[in-house]
């Protein structure tokens, strides 16, 4: 009887093939077919001996073939380097001179323009330090929002203050507040030589109860012609200018001292005497 046939895929008729199966084709990695030197290289050995790595390590040459492509500029040597240095910051776009950054005018509030920073001296800062054109242009617009900001913060806290001091003398001079502020403003504005000198003590002193307070005070006495009461005597004088106040007092035959006339009181007459002789006291003084 003959032997069952074991495999389905060969017919009764169909003889087995007597061939044995193909080998399997051996695959060559792509480092085996570079030179020793350049298959042991460091650089190379980073990158897998695969299809893959091969992908990987012509990706980093195509990337270092795109940074040496751009201008190639050396690096000074040193702070003395200057030729180096010419070089490297042309290559940058750093200007020649200082004035070459073309810096913008800062947008400044009215009060801060005369404290505005000085533009051609930043720029002989900046162009010292080898900045960039736009380095220098960043920089110079962040330091004059900084003095903004700083300006804007002093006017707020100012504000808040003066609002305190207000609420503060209204509410102890009641409905004579508005008179007595007009009243210091009329000393400020009398003995002022110039407008800049009345901003400037109006702001000194109102920002204050007790400057406030003193200006009205001075104010009440002129409104009602207290002023004449008060007497106002030199403790210290130049020889000089003792000796020119004598000669007048004594040649002005109108006057107290001389008193030809009667015009004055015997008490205005003796203060005059009394006011000569201890300016010559003071000279004596002065000359001993």
């Amino acid at each position: 009887m003959p032997e069952d046939n074991l495999d389905p895929n060969i017919s009764d008729n169909q003889a087995p093939d007597p061939s044995p199966a193909p080998a399997p084709v051996a695959t060559t990695s792509w480092k085996d077919g570079l030179g020793t030197d350049l298959k042991n290289a460091a650089f190379l050995s980073k990158f897998e001996n695969t299809p893959e790595g091969l992908g990987k390590a012509m990706e980093s040459y195509g990337n270092l073939e795109k940074l040496l492509g751009h201008e190639k500029v050396p690096i000074p040597k040193g702070a003395e380097d200057k030729e180096g240095w010419a070089r490297f910051s042309k290559a940058l776009g750093i200007p020649d001179k200082a004035d070459g950054y073309g810096l913008p005018d800062p947008n400044l509030p009215d009060a801060l323009k005369g404290q505005a920073l000085d533009k051609s001296r930043f720029s002989e800062i900046v162009h010292a330090h080898k900045l960039t054109p736009d380095q220098a242009k960043g920089l110079w617009k962040v330091y004059n929002e900084i003095g903004v900001e700083q300006y804007n913060k002093a006017m707020k806290e100012h504000e808040t203050k003066m609002n305190e001091t207000i609420n503060r003398l209204k509410g102890e001079w009641g409905d004579t507040y508005d008179t007595n502020v007009e009243l210091g403003q009329m000393v400020i504005n009398k003995f002022s030589d110039d407008q800049d000198t009345n901003d400037f003590l109006t702001a000194v002193l109102s920002q204050d109860p007790r400057g406030i307070k003193f200006l009205a005070k001075l104010g009440d006495q002129f409104a009602e012609n207290k002023m004449g009461e008060f007497q106002m005597k030199r403790f210290s004088l130049a020889p000089e200018d003792a000796q020119n106040e004598i000669d007048k007092m004594v040649q002005d035959l109108n006057g107290p001292y001389m008193n030809q006339k009667n015009k004055f009181t015997e008490r205005e007459h003796q203060a005059a005497i009394d006011r000569v002789n201890s300016l010559r006291v003071l000279i004596n003084k002065a000359r001993g």
